[in-house]
C-alpha cells in the first residue's frame, strides 16, 4: 500500500521521464479525477493509503499520459467558458485562446442588437463556440457545419451536456455550401490555420493525437479562411458580420482577403498573450 504522496511522487517522476511537462501539475490532475476530489484537496490528504482500484486507474491514465496522449483526453473533459466540455479524438481541444472569440462576439453590439439573429458556427468541432454562445445568448438562432460526422456527434453531446441541445441545428457540410445568399447575420469560425510545414513541428501530444485535419490550414494556412471569406460575402445580409480565429502573424493577410470581398470595419483584436488572434468584420 502506497500513501497519496508517495503515488504523487513515483507518478511525477514517470511523468517527467517520458517528457511530460509540467510534471508535477498533470500528476496531480489525474489524481484529482481519479480520487474525485479538488486539486488542493490532496495536500491535506497525502498520508492516506489508496486502495488498488484507484491504483489500477491511476496507472491506466499514466501509461496514456507517458505514451503522449493529452491530458484532457485522458481526463475526458475539459473547461471552456466556464463549462464542461466532453473532449475525445474526434475534435480538438478547446484552448483558452479561443475564449477570446467568445468574448469579442458577444460584445458586438450591432448584432445583438438585431432581432433573432442567425449565427452559424462553421467547423464547430467540439461545439465549444457555439454552445458557449447559446448559453450566453439564447435569443439568437444557431447553426453549427462540420465536415466530419465525428465531430458533429461530439458536439451534439456537448450540447447536450450543458442543456442547449435544441437550440442548435448541427448539419454535416463543407463550410457554407448549400447556405442560402443573405441568410445569414453572423459567421463565426476557428477553422485550421497552421501551415503545413508547421504541423509537423507541433508538440507530440498534438501531433500524434488530436485531428490534423482541424489543425492543418494547407501552405500558408488560409486555405479554409479564405474559402469561408468568399463565402460569407454571399451568404451574409447586409450588415452581417464575420469573426476569425487566426494565427498570431495572419492578421494582415486576413483583413486584406476580408477588404477584397467587400468587408468593412474591420479589426484585429488579441489574446490573453497580446498576440492577433480574432479578425472581425462587417459586410
Amino acid at each position: 500500500m502506497k500513501t497519496l504522496l508517495e503515488v504523487l511522487q513515483s507518478g511525477t517522476g514517470y511523468l517527467a521521464e517520458r517528457g511530460v511537462e509540467p510534471a508535477r501539475l498533470v500528476m496531480e490532475q489525474l489524481m484529482s479525477h481519479v480520487l474525485k476530489c479538488p486539486r488542493l484537496q490532496l495536500y491535506i490528504r497525502f498520508e492516506t493509503l489508496m486502495s488498488e482500484p484507484d491504483l489500477v486507474s491511476l496507472r491506466a491514465g499514466l501509461k496514456r499520459l507517458g505514451a503522449g496522449e493529452p491530458l484532457q483526453y485522458v481526463l475526458g473533459d475539459t473547461e471552456f467558458m466556464g463549462h464542461r466540455f466532453k473532449v475525445d479524438r474526434r475534435a480538438l481541444i478547446p484552448r483558452p485562446d479561443t475564449e477570446t472569440l467568445i468574448d469579442r462576439i458577444l460584445a458586438c453590439e450591432p448584432l445583438w442588437g438585431v432581432a433573432k439573429p442567425v449565427i452559424m458556427d462553421v467547423g464547430t468541432g467540439s461545439g465549444c463556440i457555439v454552445i458557449s454562445l447559446a448559453i450566453a445568448r439564447p435569443e439568437a438562432r444557431y447553426l453549427a457545419v462540420d465536415a466530419s460526422e465525428a465531430a458533429l456527434s461530439l458536439a451534439r453531446e456537448n450540447a447536450a451536456l450543458n442543456g442547449v441541445g435544441a437550440a442548435i441545428g448541427f448539419t454535416l457540410g463543407n463550410l457554407l455550401e448549400g447556405v442560402e445568399a443573405g441568410s445569414l447575420d453572423a459567421v463565426v469560425a476557428n477553422l485550421p490555420y497552421i501551415t503545413t510545414a508547421d504541423c509537423t513541428t507541433l508538440p507530440r501530444h498534438i501531433r500524434e493525437h488530436e485531428p490534423m485535419s482541424a489543425l492543418d490550414g494547407g501552405g500558408d494556412g488560409l486555405e479554409l479562411i479564405r474559402k469561408l471569406v468568399e463565402q460569407a460575402a454571399q451568404r451574409l445580409r447586409p450588415g452581417g458580420w464575420i469573426f476569425l480565429e487566426i494565427g498570431f502573424d495572419q492578421g494582415a493577410p486576413v483583413v486584406e482577403c476580408l477588404s477584397h470581398h467587400g468587408f468593412n470595419g474591420v479589426h484585429i483584436h488579441q489574446d490573453l498573450g497580446n498576440r492577433d488572434r480574432v479578425v472581425l468584420a462587417c459586410r
